[in-house]
């Protein structure tokens, strides 16, 4: 009930009252946390928002969750200040309290941490996002806002994103790598994983007439797998033609799966995040868990060789055959080969 009211008091009785609306509270723009929902595992969140409100010489901004929730301030664990200014203090005795040196102005900011997951979901998940001057008076904030579920049965060690260059203007060879640490069964209380989408972040160009690579046998469909979508910057490998087949099971392993960008001619976006999303169906409305890593910045060291540049070996699809680039021409020749006279000689 967001109602004032006034009352009006004269020799000690009440002579008249009034009421009125009260007014909203306007919290923190876009402000979200996005961390995979892996039961009593680490896991890497990612911390986003929009702030309309400057602070002058630093301030402290606040991430408190439920308390079984872990966090770490360490790198190796995954914390990042990424598009924050210059981080004085990292503190994870209880969530994250991170006190900043620098002037923060009005615009949106990202960091990531390390979390370790509890078991199941807690009856409380709610975070809160709070941003204070140097006299710990709060200028900003999102309370008490959901947080992503805890998923039975999705057992994912942290995303691991490579990249062949960092050079403005570049085209880069992107590497996702999904990391399954336990097969994810249809019939498990996970239920079937249809297909997954991997969200790029502004400012990078999406290179689709060169498709998808799937490096390490993730199971797929063979023709028709995946999608890509310039406009929304978006790479969807579906694991099922259809809603009505039951996805085969992906076992345990790490899958890699490649692309290429093209990078941004100046700066990187301050929402500096790759999502990979599972989801129960084709399209990626019904999500199961969405997985967060860090990304990378201009000039700095690649991960991944180029093509070329080392003799690398990578893999493509054709049809259901598998070609090794970098391999002889008389070795694809003959692979082509069996190939066709396999077809021919089907019945």
């Amino acid at each position: 009930l967001n109602t004032w009211l006034v009352e009006a008091i004269a020799g000690g009785k009440s002579v008249g009252w009034s009421e009125a609306a009260g007014f909203q509270i306007t919290q923190m723009d876009q402000a979200r946390v996005i961390f995979g929902g892996t039961p009593a595992m680490q896991a890497h969140v990612a911390v986003i928002f929009r702030t309309t409100q400057g602070l002058f010489g630093g301030g402290v901004l606040q991430l408190s969750s439920p308390e079984v929730f872990k966090f770490s301030c360490r790198e190796t664990e995954g914390f990042s200040s990424l598009s924050l200014p210059t981080v004085q203090n990292c503190d994870d005795t209880d969530g994250i309290l991170l006190v900043l040196n620098d002037t923060m102005a009005p615009g949106e900011y990202c960091f990531t941490a390390g979390v370790t997951n509890p078991g199941f979901t807690p009856a409380d998940n709610r975070f809160s996002i709070i941003l204070m001057d140097g006299n710990r008076k709060v200028v900003d904030a999102k309370m008490k806002f959901e947080g992503p579920r805890i998923v039975q049965g999705l057992y994912l060690r942290p995303l691991i994103l490579a990249f062949s260059s960092t050079m403005p203007l570049d085209q880069a060879e992107i590497q996702v790598t999904l990391w399954v640490q336990a097969n994810l069964d249809p019939l498990s209380a996970l239920g079937p994983v249809r297909s997954l989408q991997i969200a790029i972040p502004e400012r990078y160009t999406l290179i689709t007439r060169l498709g998808v690579q799937n490096l390490d046998g993730l199971p797929t469909p063979e023709s028709g797998w995946n999608q890509l979508y310039y406009a929304e910057r978006l790479v969807r490998v579906s694991f099922v033609r259809s809603l009505s087949e039951v996805p085969r099971a992906i076992p345990a392993g790490k899958y890699r799966l490649s692309f290429q960008v093209r990078l941004p001619e100046f700066w990187m976006p301050n929402v500096n995040i790759w999502l990979l999303s599972l989801c129960g169906d084709l399209r990626c409305t019904n999500l199961i868990s969405t997985l967060a890593v860090k990304g990378f910045y201009l000039n700095d060291p690649a991960t991944l060789a180029k093509e070329g540049a080392t003799g690398a070996l990578k893999t493509q699809g054709v049809g259901g055959l598998a070609i090794r680039r970098g391999a002889s021409s008389k070795a694809v020749l003959f692979a082509c080969l069996v190939f066709a006279v396999t077809f021919v000689t089907l019945p």
